[in-house]
């Protein structure tokens, strides 16, 4: 059974993001069906990483890379 449902979230996270990757352009910052397709993929991922057993990423960064990338040293 959970291998089914593995391969059932597998493929409703393919077709989600294959719909991401072919959205028309030009997209607007306010386009809320591109935010819907993006907020259920994740939440397609998130169950993924629940099967797995593993604990949702807050962020993709490490706070390293978060750090540096908002200025480091140099931030004003």
């Amino acid at each position: 059974m959970a291998n089914e449902s593995r391969q059932a979230l597998e493929r409703h996270l393919a077709e989600l993001s294959d719909e991401i990757r072919h959205y028309p352009t030009p997209i607007a910052r306010c386009d809320e069906q591109l935010l819907d397709l993006l907020e259920r993929r994740s939440q397609v991922l998130a169950r993924l990483r629940e099967l797995d057993g593993r604990q949702p990423a807050v962020s993709g960064c490490s706070e390293e890379g978060i750090w540096v990338n908002d200025g480091g040293v140099n931030a004003a």
